[in-house]
């Protein structure tokens, strides 16, 4: 999958709290939790998990996990920059002006991606990949340095998404000029949403789904016991706990900085790349937690509050009634910030 620079930095940014993995954080008791079905493998430059607690009695586990890995190998071949030969590879490879014709999934996807670089005032652009590559942070991984400003300019030439143009009729999509497209930062949410939807037409209802980091869950784990979230304290080589939070038949994801970065000149250039600017951000967020019904939403959705900053974000997921959490660098620490629409799923003592 394109995922080289957000698998990088994102990957564990955030994960579940299960009773039977971390019972001193949820509290529970063993002897009344529900039997967990776990899956596990890997998927996309990353890894995944899936647990179930309600597996219908005429499923075996296996043909669970033959779904499961089924379901991501397809959205693998269609998406992924890794593959040559790949739906997104082989649209790569057309010269500008080049058309081609996508599988339903990715033209969703794509369709997806330029209403969240509209509602974000440009900011997730799937096409900055050739920024990203050229600070260092892509597949191609380049030593840590600040390219000169001629391959800055020339790389910014091949950013826009206002040149890719769909036809929804056909499923056709078209380059206007030279572009390089990267799914990463929804890729993954969206193969979490797919194998949701896999879950649910076998007639498994009580789920969590993650991908390298990304999350969506279904039906409460038992009639007592919700899935928790937690959200990781965003300090380097230490995983720890921020928030948790308690829901169903929702999605989080959540993107930072705070690993993925290098030093020149005592100045700090983060992986994110700002494609209004073609520069690494400079703003004090560290991280932003997005809570959203698909987990590709979620997952866009993170990346473009960490372009936008703590201000204009919070100001664009009011405005669009996203449920955002942020950790924001201050003098005194991190301060934690959140939207109008998150505050629904803080702990009581925070509300």
């Amino acid at each position: 999958m394109t995922l080289a620079a957000d698998r990088r930095a994102r990957s564990w940014l955030q994960f579940v709290t299960v009773c039977l993995l971390w019972t001193a954080l949820a509290g529970c008791n063993s002897a009344t939790e529900p039997d967990v079905f776990e899956f596990s493998g890997a998927t996309m430059g990353t890894t995944y998990s899936v647990k179930i607690t309600d597996l219908p009695e005429n499923l075996l586990p296996q043909q669970v996990a033959d779904r499961i890995q089924m379901t991501l190998d397809d959205v693998n071949h269609k998406m992924s920059t890794y593959q040559l030969d790949s739906e997104l590879s082989r649209f790569n490879q057309l010269p500008a002006g080049g058309v081609m014709v996508f599988s339903a999934d990715t033209f969703f996807l794509l369709q997806k991606s330029l209403d969240v670089w509209r509602r974000s005032q440009g900011v997730f652009d799937v096409t900055v990949g050739p920024l990203v590559n050229l600070w260092g942070f892509g597949p191609e991984g380049r030593p840590d340095r600040v390219p000169d400003e001629q391959a800055q300019r020339e790389a910014w030439k091949r950013v826009g998404a206002e040149s890719l143009v769909l036809y929804p009729d056909t499923l056709k999509v078209e380059k206007r000029k030279d572009l390089y497209v990267d799914l990463s930062a929804i890729a993954k949410g969206f193969g979490v949403d797919k194998v949701a939807q896999a879950l649910e037409e076998m007639g498994i209802r009580r789920y969590m789904v993650e991908v390298g980091g990304e999350i969506r869950v279904g039906d409460p784990k038992s009639p007592q016991r919700p899935w928790r979230l937690a959200v990781e304290k965003p300090v380097p080589q230490l995983r720890e706990v921020q928030l948790v939070v308690e829901v169903s038949d929702l999605a989080l994801a959540t993107s930072g900085d705070y690993r993925n970065y290098f030093e020149q000149d005592g100045r700090r250039y983060s992986h994110t790349i700002d494609p209004r600017t073609g520069q690494p951000i400079q703003h004090k967020l560290v991280s932003a937690t997005v809570i959203a019904a698909t987990c590709a939403d979620a997952d866009a959705w993170a990346t473009a509050m960490m372009v936008l900053g703590p201000e204009q974000g919070l100001a664009v997921a009011d405005a669009q009634n996203l449920a955002v959490y942020m950790l924001v660098k201050t003098d005194s620490g991190l301060e934690a910030r959140h939207s109008r629409a998150f505050a629904m799923y803080l702990p009581p003592a925070l509300k």
